[in-house]
C-alpha cells in the first residue's frame, strides 16, 4: 500500500478537531501535527497487530461471524431482560442500538450518562444559559474554567477557544483565563498560550462559596482566599463576555456535583443581568454529544430508557445500567464500542455481548464477541460536536474489511 497523508476529524474527544494530519502506511497512521502528544497517544491507539482481536468468538473460542451472529440471536430470544450499553459509537452505531431495543425491548443506556444528568437536571429544574465552541473563540474575552483533569480530557481545548486565522476575528484583544480548582502546572501553562492566567487552586467542593462570593461583590470578606478573590472580581467585573466552562465528570468525586454546577450556572445568569456571560460544558469523549442528541431526537429522551413495544420510556433509576448490572435485574447486557480506550467492565453472572473494536479492553472473557470498525478510521461516520450545534462527517482511512456496527445489527434484527 502507498504511503499517503490526510487529514481527518478526531472522534475520540468531544471537541472533534478537524485539523488533525495523519501518515498512513499498510494501514497504520501516525498523527503528524506538532505538540498534540495526548491526542496522537489516543489516536494511535487504535492502530493494530497480531494481538488485537480481529475474528469473532464464542465463549472464547474462535468462530464464523456467520455462526456468531445466528448464535447472539439465539441468547437475545432466550433472554427475558435485554441490557444495552453504549461505550461510544457515532450517529449510525446509536440509530442500530434503537433499532435493536425496538426489536427485543431493550433498555438503553450511556456509560457516561450520570455525568449527563448532572447537567441535564439543571436544564428541567432552573435552564441555563449556554453558548456555542464558535461564539467563545470569536468574542469571549474572559473564560473561567472549572475542574481539575479538564485539559487531560480535551487535551485541545484552550487551542480550540482562541482566536486562529480560522476565527471571524470579532475579539481583538488577549484574554484572561481563570482556574478555578486543582489544575496542575501543565493547565496554567497551556492556558497563557492565549492569555493572562489566574490560578485558584481549591477543592472543588468549594466552588459554590468562591462564586457566591464574586456574585455578592464582598471586598472586604474574611474568606481565606478573598486576595486571590479581588483580583478575579476585578477581572470579571470588566469583562464584556464571560464565559464559564466545566466537564462534568471532574466533579464526580465531589460532595455534591450538581450543587457545584448550579452555582456556575447561577453566577451566568447573574453576571447576565447587566453584559454577557454564558455556559460551556464540555461533552465526555465517548460520543456523548452523539448518543444523546439521536436518542433525543428519535425518543424525546437524551438517554436511561427502554422500548415497550412501540413506544420508548425514560427512568433516570430503573434505566442505569450500572444499577442494573449490579443488582442483575438483567439477563444479558450488549455492549457498544468502537471509541473506547478504557477497561470495560462485564459482569460475570450476566450474559455479555461485545460488539467493539480490535482493542477493546475487558474486564473478563465474554459470551459473545464481534469485532467492528473504528468510525472516522473503518468507516465514514457523523458525531456531534460537545456544543451541539456542529456536526461533523468521519472519513474513512484504513481498510481492514472490519463491519460497521449497523452491519451486525443489521443481522441480528
Amino acid at each position: 500500500m502507498t504511503k499517503t497523508s490526510c487529514k481527518i476529524v478526531c472522534p475520540f474527544c468531544s471537541l472533534l478537531c478537524d485539523d488533525v494530519r495523519v501518515s498512513l502506511d499498510n494501514n497504520r497512521f501516525e498523527v503528524k501535527n506538532k505538540n498534540l502528544s495526548l491526542c496522537k497517544k489516543k489516536i494511535e491507539f487504535f492502530n493494530l497487530d497480531k494481538n488485537n482481536r480481529l475474528t469473532p468468538t464464542i465463549n472464547n473460542k474462535t468462530s464464523s461471524l456467520r455462526e456468531t451472529i445466528s448464535t447472539t440471536e439465539k441468547i437475545l430470544k432466550k433472554s427475558g431482560d435485554i441490557t444495552i450499553i453504549n461505550h461510544g459509537v457515532d450517529m449510525a452505531g446509536v440509530r442500530s442500538m434503537l433499532r435493536l431495543a425496538s426489536r427485543y425491548d431493550c433498555t438503553i443506556d450511556h456509560v457516561n450518562s450520570k455525568y449527563l444528568y448532572n447537567n441535564i437536571g439543571l436544564v428541567q429544574r432552573t435552564g441555563y444559559m449556554a453558548t456555542s465552541l464558535t461564539e467563545v473563540k470569536n468574542r469571549a474575552d474572559v473564560i473561567i474554567i472549572f475542574g481539575n483533569d479538564i485539559f487531560k480530557k480535551s487535551p485541545r481545548l484552550v487551542e480550540r477557544i482562541s482566536s486562529g486565522k480560522s476565527s471571524l476575528g470579532f475579539f481583538k484583544g488577549k484574554r484572561k483565563i481563570i482556574l478555578i480548582g486543582n489544575f496542575d502546572a501543565n493547565a496554567t501553562k497551556a492556558a497563557r498560550k492565549i492569555g493572562s492566567v489566574v490560578n485558584l487552586k481549591t477543592d472543588i467542593d468549594m466552588i459554590p462559596k468562591i462564586l457566591s462570593q464574586l456574585i455578592q461583590r464582598n471586598d472586604n470578606s474574611t474568606f481565606k482566599l478573598s486576595k486571590s478573590l479581588r483580583e478575579i472580581h476585578n477581572i470579571v467585573t470588566k469583562s464584556t463576555y464571560l464565559v464559564a466552562s466545566w466537564s462534568a465528570s471532574d466533579f464526580n468525586k465531589s460532595l455534591n456535583s450538581e450543587r457545584i454546577i448550579n452555582s456556575i450556572s447561577d453566577f451566568i445568569v447573574e453576571r447576565n443581568i447587566n453584559y454577557r456571560a454564558a455556559c460551556f460544558p464540555i461533552a465526555g469523549n465517548l460520543g456523548d454529544s452523539t448518543s444523546s442528541q439521536v436518542c433525543t431526537w428519535m425518543t424525546g429522551f437524551p438517554s436511561r430508557i427502554k422500548s415497550y413495544g412501540n413506544t420508548f420510556k425514560h427512568d433516570r433509576y430503573l434505566c442505569d445500567s450500572e444499577l442494573i448490572q449490579n443488582n442483575k435485574t438483567t439477563d444479558t447486557v450488549v455492549h457498544f464500542s468502537t471509541l473506547s480506550d478504557q477497561k470495560i467492565k462485564l459482569n460475570k453472572s450476566l450474559k455479555n455481548i461485545v460488539l467493539g473494536h480490535p482493542k477493546s479492553k475487558l474486564s473478563c472473557l465474554p459470551d459473545i464477541f464481534i469485532p467492528v470498525g473504528v468510525p472516522g478510521i473503518d468507516y465514514e461516520g457523523i458525531m456531534f460536536r460537545t456544543d451541539n450545534v456542529v456536526s461533523l462527517p468521519l472519513k474513512k482511512i484504513r481498510d481492514v474489511a472490519l463491519p460497521t456496527i449497523d452491519d451486525i445489527v443489521r443481522e441480528i434484527t
